[in-house]
């Protein structure tokens, strides 16, 4: 299995992914050195890339287990089906956390609490708010939908890239919005380039995939090429 997946990444495909992981560390490099003399952002830099590097092991498994159940589960799963069946197992794990686990607030004389005192403070001065919160599932399930159904047609590292391109172009946008601030110095010049070559090699990634997938005969075309020698070796 191992020697057969390496078969299949050239060179060019792992050179752009690890250009992209690099301008991605980059600009987070970018970002820590605009805190750096300052609050306390950068005293919990390390542990906050601990726990995103956590996070980018965990999303890749969830990535591959989404194209197992795709490919070889008999009957296989569809993104849909995939998303409600681990809907439950999610929530089950995480309601423990919601009830017992304290977390500091930016609330004005409330110190650590829970997230279901949080909910029950939410719908005791405004109920409506659920109202969003239950819109952001409805468009988080969406969001889920899109993504599996790329890890069941492309592959679940196209998907990540994807994912890391999403979150280059949200920062870029959010840039042009005026939403956050460049650091400031050659800080700024160094974040936007590596914005912009994270973005330069998920596009290159993408444009090489498609090539590959345009070169490759479609399974009706082989079955073409294979039927007239099939019926010489006939009888």
């Amino acid at each position: 299995c191992v020697p057969s997946l390496g078969g299949k990444l050239k060179g060019v495909e792992v050179s752009l992914m690890v250009a992209g992981v690099f301008f991605a560390a980059l600009a987070t490099l970018a970002k820590s050195e605009s805190t750096h003399s300052s609050t306390s952002e950068s005293k919990h830099l390390v542990l906050g890339v601990m726990m995103c590097a956590l996070s980018d092991v965990a999303a890749g498994i969830n990535l591959i287990l989404a194209g197992l159940f795709g490919t070889y589960l008999d009957p296989p799963l569809n993104p849909m089906d995939t998303i409600f069946y681990m809907a439950v197992p999610c929530a089950m794990f995480l309601v423990p956390a919601s009830f017992f686990v304290l977390h500091p607030v930016d609330w004005p004389g409330v110190g650590s609490i829970t997230d279901y005192e949080v909910y029950q403070k939410v719908m005791e001065l405004s109920p409506m708010t659920m109202c969003y919160v239950l819109v952001s599932g409805v468009l988080a399930s969406g969001y889920n939908i899109l993504q599996y159904t790329v890890v069941q047609q492309l592959s679940p590292s196209h998907a990540a890239f994807a994912g890391n391109f999403n979150k280059a172009a949200t920062i870029m946008l959010s840039i042009c919005l005026g939403l956050e601030r460049l650091p400031g110095g050659i800080w700024s010049t160094v974040m936007v380039g590596a914005i912009l070559g994270n973005i330069a090699a998920f596009t290159g990634y993408s444009l090489l995939k498609q090539s590959e997938k345009a070169k490759m005969p479609s399974a009706e075309e082989s079955l073409d090429k294979k039927l007239p020698a099939a019926e010489k070796a006939a009888p």
